[in-house]
């Protein structure tokens, strides 16, 4: 093989790695960008994500069964696994949003004197929102995130 026919031949290998690569590198980018954009059009700007390991798939579920995942936004959290009863004290800003979610902020006061302020992020039409004078049980879940058990449940 001459000197001439070596250098094409590898001139057209680097030409088709480049080009592999350019390939790779745009089809990368597709993927990336179309479940960039679709995790942002699911994103609701008031609606916070379900911690892993959650026994609910979707905020249209929770309340199910007198079974609602709280997030804990004023007071103590509460380590995982402790257990403590309590009563609803309020229940208020609980107009749903444009996907029927309701955000209701409940107040709680356990029955160690401890007062808690959770967001309930639920479907008010189809499970209702917990009520001021009911009892509950709530169990830490994770972080600032607990489950609450009505009574009646």
């Amino acid at each position: 093989m001459t000197m001439q026919a070596s250098r094409s031949l590898s001139l057209v290998s680097v030409r088709r790695v480049a080009a592999t690569l350019a390939l790779a590198g745009v089809v990368g980018g597709a993927l990336f960008w179309v479940s960039h954009a679709r995790a942002t059009q699911l994103a609701v700007p008031d609606e916070p994500r379900i911690p892993a390991g959650a026994p609910i798939r979707s905020w249209a579920d929770n309340g199910q069964g007198g079974l609602s995942l709280l997030q804990i936004i004023g007071g103590i959290e509460l380590p995982r696994g402790a257990t403590l009863r309590g009563t609803v004290t309020s229940d208020t800003n609980c107009a749903p949003d444009a996907r029927g979610l309701s955000h209701c902020h409940n107040g709680i006061d356990l029955d160690n004197g401890m007062r808690i302020l959770v967001l309930h992020t639920h479907a008010m039409m189809q499970h209702p929102c917990l009520e001021p004078g009911q009892r509950v049980t709530v169990t830490g879940f994770s972080g600032n995130w607990i489950m609450a058990r009505t009574a009646a449940a």
